[in-house]
């Protein structure tokens, strides 16, 4: 096993790191023999489950056709997945751009704000808002925008000086303040930082509609996005939606935005777009926005794997088996009973603050005092003893550090697969509340 970690650069987990030999459904089987609940669905990606043999065959029969098609000509694939995107996608968001997957997506939506910006003649708005505790990928654009402080910390110094605000976080209010009589001080802190940097500086706002893999699943008051969106029109600043870790299904919905009725002007998808069985990611952006980059013979650059034939061809497939099988729908009835009862079995625990989520996209938040919300010092490493003692007992969730900025954080994710049932969920809850037992004593 020494050997093969030398193989690949800073690959060690925090934990023995497994070898999986197979998956199917949501299981994983290692070598050893165990059986794994992928309760994390991989890095939240598997949506439709492992081993489908239908995807399988099809990546077969389309990698025989076709292997690679230079991106600016078209393919059958390519033009299905489109045609079906045009349809999940908000209204007027119809114009896609394909990437390899999450963080060059981020990427490529950054330069289509800041191209869009400058063919309208305002070629001052270079800055990016964001938000801290969000996470929007690991190229330097995406760090740049990134809000977490510990994946930032090793180029800082090279990153672009790009703007941050808080987030709409009420667990951990950065105003030390109780919703609803806040003033949506979260909302405002951008109408805030637009005038501090002063409007003709900004591009762009670009946010996670529920924080992810930092903040875990946390969910804004229901005015916020609103709020938001109408801040970003009245400056005429392109609102970004990152949507690769919530899209595709994810919180009960076919993307998180639908929760406001929300029409961003770019939405990034991933992960969920292939389930897991491609790399790739994608923009959908505002059809009038690309219309008048077209006119003014704008050049936004492919990537060489851009619309790559094979994945067009799954990310097709997969959405299809979503539809076919209604897993969206399901991924909302079974997440409410998934919520129900982590809140039911958990919430009491003294590890445990905070429990959030909805649909299949759920966080676990965990305090070293939970009057005070206090977390673990960083250097416990709690979410990684929670997620080792978890594997014990054949369940893997996700790990989510830093919602509580420079004082650390701790939490796990858990976010299965869409094809779950009762049994799972039992599975789950029973055994997530057994590694919480196990790890509590050792903890204080």
């Amino acid at each position: 096993m020494a050997d093969d970690r030398q193989s690949a650069m800073f690959m060690e987990g925090p934990y023995e790191p497994l070898m999986i030999e197979r998956a199917e459904g949501p299981w994983l089987y290692a070598s050893d023999g165990m059986r794994i609940l992928d309760a994390a669905a991989g890095a939240v990606v598997v949506n439709v489950g492992h081993g489908r043999e239908e995807i399988a065959r099809l990546m077969a029969e389309e990698a025989a056709k076709i292997n690679y098609v230079v991106p600016i000509w078209n393919t059958p694939a390519r033009e299905r997945l489109c045609a079906r995107l045009a349809r999940w996608t908000p209204p007027g968001l119809n114009r896609f751009f394909f990437t390899s997957g999450g963080s060059e997506a981020v990427e490529a939506a950054i330069k289509f704000a800041l191209m869009y910006q400058k063919m309208k003649g305002r070629t001052g708005r270079t800055k990016i808002i964001s938000r801290w505790t969000s996470y929007h990928g690991n190229t330097l654009a995406a760090l740049s925008v990134g809000g977490n402080r510990n994946r930032r910390k090793d180029y800082e110094q090279v990153l672009f000086d790009w703007p941050h605000i808080p987030p709409s976080f009420c667990y951990r209010c950065p105003w030390g303040k109780t919703y609803p009589g806040c003033g949506l001080d979260c909302a405002e802190a951008l109408e805030a930082e637009i005038e501090r940097q002063g409007v003709d500086s900004i591009a762009a706002f670009i946010a996670e509609p529920m924080m992810g893999a930092t903040g875990g699943a946390v969910p804004p008051v229901r005015e916020y996005w609103p709020r938001i969106a109408e801040i970003c029109r009245k400056h005429e600043i392109l609102l970004i939606a990152d949507e690769v870790m919530t899209g595709f299904g994810r919180t009960g919905r076919r993307f998180a935005v639908e929760h406001w009725n929300l029409a961003p002007d770019v939405l990034v998808g991933g992960k969920g777009l292939t389930g897991g069985y491609m790399p790739m990611g994608m923009i959908a952006v505002d059809e009038k926005l690309v219309a008048e980059c077209e006119r003014l013979h704008a050049d936004f650059m492919f990537y060489t794997y851009s619309c790559h034939p094979l994945a067009c061809a799954v990310a097709d497939k997969v959405l299809e088996i979503m539809e076919r099988e209604r897993l969206i729908e399901h991924a909302a009835e079974i997440g409410a009973r998934l919520g129900a009862q982590l809140k039911e079995n958990l919430s009491g625990h003294p590890m445990v603050g905070d429990i959030r989520g909805t649909g299949l996209f759920w966080g676990v938040e965990l305090v070293r005092d939970r009057a005070s919300r206090t977390p673990y010092p960083p250097s416990r490493k709690i979410t990684s003893q929670v997620i080792g003692a978890a594997l014990k007992h054949g369940l893997f969730v996700y790990p989510t550090v830093g919602m509580a900025g420079e004082a650390g954080g701790d939490g796990v994710m858990v976010t299965p697969p869409f094809a779950i049932g009762n049994a799972e969920v039992d599975y789950i809850v029973r055994n997530l509340r057994t590694a919480l037992d196990e790890t509590h004593p050792g903890a204080q």
